[in-house]
């Protein structure tokens, strides 16, 4: 039997929700790349296949759209590395240790924009860097040292100031994704491999836990 009735056309959300991840994605590479002075929303637009007046009509101005691709990030990084811990709360406290930094290394490894679009505005100071501290990361790290305080005094973890481990803690998660590129020409090491992934997870780990809790 035939129908007079068109087709049904996939929805269109789906869709939306895809091509403005893309546009996110994007303009983090660019800006992580190029800072944010040196980015262009035109040439976002082109890498992200969409047209400029999307963007412009969707983000508006350039620090709009900066300020909701970092937005985007945090949200990456909740659902990706802090979001499944509500879902570890019967887990022995250092394999919920063990296994948050895994999912840290690997979203450091698959998302080293982070990290360079973080530096560069830490470097310049200013009214971008004082949005992201407040909206975000005053709130990941009060949500952090806790952990990292109780662990300390169990003697699991060293016994140094918290906030000198937890930019330890972050410097060798990020830094060796930011910085492939010349560990790759100076050691001929790919940090970038899903083998070296792992095996830079297992290193931070055992630096970090006494040789017992490793």
């Amino acid at each position: 039997m035939t129908s007079s009735r068109a087709p049904r056309r996939p929805p269109i959300q789906p869709r939306a929700e895809e091509t403005r991840a893309r546009i996110l994605q994007k303009a983090r590479d660019a800006f992580a790349e190029q800072g944010f002075d040196g980015a262009s929303s035109r040439d976002i637009a082109r890498e992200a296949g969409v047209t400029h007046s999307m963007i412009t009509y969707h983000f508006g101005t350039k620090d709009a759209l900066w300020r909701e691709a970092v937005r985007d990030m945090f949200a990456l990084i909740d659902a990706q590395v802090n979001a499944p811990e509500i879902y570890e709360q019967d887990l022995d406290p250092v394999e919920r240790f063990r296994q948050q930094m895994r999912r840290y290394t690997r979203y450091c490894a698959q998302h080293p924009e982070h990290a360079r679009i973080t530096i560069a505005e830490a470097i310049r100071g200013g009214p971008r860097l004082e949005w992201m501290i407040e909206e975000f990361v005053k709130h990941n790290h009060a949500g952090f040292m806790p952990q990292l305080k109780t662990l300390m005094e169990a003697g699991i973890l060293p016994a140094v100031p918290p906030e000198s481990l937890l930019y330890a803690i972050v410097g060798m998660a990020q830094l060796p994704f930011v910085l492939a590129r010349e560990a790759q020409g100076a050691l001929n090491y790919d940090f970038t491999q899903e083998a070296a992934i792992e095996r830079h997870a297992d290193a931070i780990l055992t630096l970090l836990l006494r040789r017992n809790e490793a």
